[in-house]
């Protein structure tokens, strides 16, 4: 019997498998969970690679959770909208965990990352499981506030969390170098924000570390765009340099960065204010989306594109991306109560526009919604 399945007889209620936080847990363009059939080949990818990975943690498999990792550990497994698989099955490891400061339930856990690594040494994912779970447990220590204000034992918890953290990816380097796993280098980009004397440059220089080696990992460039935010301590203009930077640098992929970064930080901290608040800018998000839509036309990240438009107030160019989406409107791509704000777009549509594609898709297709 695994350590997991005593627990989960006695205290169901602490392992919901929730994010510890939405934003620290949240990655662009992907559906929101749901008790809902998926009507969308973008969800029903998420949720089966996520009700995979969750079952198998929940069981204690370790070999059907290496077989996994095994099957997705390669740049090609994508879902149809272009994110990696890989980082579907590590957001599951990174929510395996709940908000309490119960000691026991930490314990536990921890223990079910220890019977994981005992069972495969050479594990990246059962070690990255283990430091997901100090993070976890760095979260509750830090709680909400700002930092400074902190009473000393709650800081003093908080960099030894951090410590522990970083010398457990430390030794996991090199596992994962050889692995080829790109997960490491957004790990490493999750703890050093709390690392002390971290500074807003020697976070930015971690970064370009991580891209160097895995520049089409989009889920490190999420991680990194967070905490270049202001609120997470990074600069005013943190989020925009790295969304320029990123889409200028070399490979196949960069010029959609701008899009990615900008999209994940909607759903993250702009909420549908990212050409005021966020500094982005539309002309260059236009192109960076006409870039990804070319690689992945999926109706995923066409939806995404009508969205942005519309907050763009570019009407003309949402007219003739919807033209594309046709039937497959997908509102929970279209922000906050994704079908009012669809309606809202829609009622801006040039004279002309071809409205019986909307209600044609409004007839035929209801979207998955949370």
């Amino acid at each position: 019997m695994t350590t997991f399945s005593r627990i989960s007889r006695g205290a169901r209620a602490f392992l919901a498998l929730a994010c510890l936080s939405a934003a620290l847990c949240s990655h662009a363009a992907a559906p929101a969970a749901t008790n809902t059939p998926p009507a969308d080949a973008e969800t029903h990818a998420h949720e089966a690679i996520k009700q995979e990975t969750e079952r198998y943690l929940v069981a204690g498999d370790f070999r059907r959770l290496e077989a996994l990792y095994r099957t997705l550990n390669h740049a090609g497994q994508r879902t149809p909208s272009g994110l990696w698989k890989l980082a579907i099955f590590y957001n599951q490891l990174r929510r395996f965990g709940t908000h309490t400061t119960d000691m026991d339930y930490w314990e536990a856990v921890e223990e079910q990352a220890r019977q994981w690594q005992a069972g495969y040494p050479k594990s990246v994912p059962a070690r990255l499981f283990g430091v997901y779970l100090q993070l976890g447990r760095l979260h509750v220590a830090r709680g909400s506030g700002l930092f400074s204000k902190l009473p000393e034992q709650q800081r003093d918890a908080v960099s030894y969390g951090a410590d522990v953290a970083m010398r457990m990816l430390e030794k996991t380097r090199v596992l994962a170098e050889r692995a080829n796993d790109p997960e490491w280098h957004r790990a490493m980009l999750s703890v050093a924000p709390y690392v002390d004397g971290m500074s807003a440059e020697g976070y930015r220089k971690k970064v370009w570390q991580a891209l160097a080696r895995h520049p089409n990992y989009h889920a490190a460039y999420f991680t990194a765009a967070l905490y270049s935010h202001p609120r997470w301590g990074g600069t005013p203009d943190g989020v925009a340099r790295l969304a320029h930077d990123a889409s200028h640098a070399a490979g196949r992929e960069q010029p959609s960065m701008y899009a990615r970064i900008y999209w994940f930080m909607d759903q993250s901290e702009y909420h549908g204010r990212l050409f005021d608040a966020g500094r982005a800018d539309w002309p260059t998000m236009r192109a960076s989306f006409e870039h990804l839509v070319n690689l992945y036309p999926a109706a995923w990240n066409l939806n995404a594109f009508a969205y942005f438009a519309c907050m763009a107030k570019d009407y003309e160019a949402m007219d003739a991306i919807v033209e594309r989406i046709g039937a497959q409107l997908i509102f929970d791509v279209w922000g906050t109560d994704g079908e009012a704000t669809q309606a809202r777009c829609a009622a801006h549509r040039a004279p002309g526009a071809a409205v019986h594609v909307i209600e044609a898709a409004l007839r035929g297709h209801t979207a998955p919604r949370s």
